[in-house]
């Protein structure tokens, strides 16, 4: 019995250093690893969670004054690389401006985890708040990152999508779920 433990132990090191080691678990995941969007349906719709979130500048604001238009609204964090690979394709998606998007981090350090990260990250066009005590992110319904929720213009979650994904021409897609 002793010995068979200890194989178990092994050969589930193993699996464990293998993962480790694969592409898809690497730091350097691209968006050439990511897949056009395929949210579930969120019937019937629900309403936005209406809690304050921190804006890059230190003020509070809350989701629905982004209203207006088309929502995609992305919670991830700088730790997890799923994330840090969909977020140029969220950007690009916020640069064709029919679609607002706004990437909820949900690190506890805030702005002093967020503040470097984008620093080296050129994310220009989606709006990035934050969510340091993950109110926004248990009130959403979100149990991993990334999770994506598609929102239409009076705020009512449409769609969610729990993983990454290539959202930079996903934009009839959102259209399509949001009117």
């Amino acid at each position: 019995m002793h010995l068979n433990l200890g194989r178990r132990t092994a050969l589930a090191g193993a699996a464990t250093l293998l993962a480790a080691l694969s592409p898809r678990n690497s730091a350097r995941a691209d968006s050439a690893d990511l897949h056009p969007p395929v949210p579930v349906t969120v019937n019937p719709p629900t309403p936005l969670p209406d809690l304050p979130l921190l804006t890059l500048a230190g003020a509070t604001t809350t989701l629905k004054a982004y209203l207006g238009k088309p929502l995609v609204l992305n919670f991830w964090a700088t730790w997890c690389i799923p994330c840090v690979s969909e977020l140029p394709e969220l950007d690009a998606l916020a640069a064709g401006g029919t679609i607002t998007v706004i990437a909820v981090s949900a690190d506890r350090t805030g702005l002093a985890a967020v503040g470097p990260f984008l620093a080296k990250h050129d994310l220009s066009h989606a709006t990035i708040l934050l969510d340091h005590d993950s109110d926004v992110v248990h009130a959403a319904g979100v149990f991993g990152f990334p999770t994506t929720l598609i929102v239409d213009p009076s705020g009512h979650v449409r769609a969610r999508l729990e993983g990454p994904a290539a959202w930079s021409t996903a934009a009839p897609i959102v259209t399509k779920l949001t009117s």
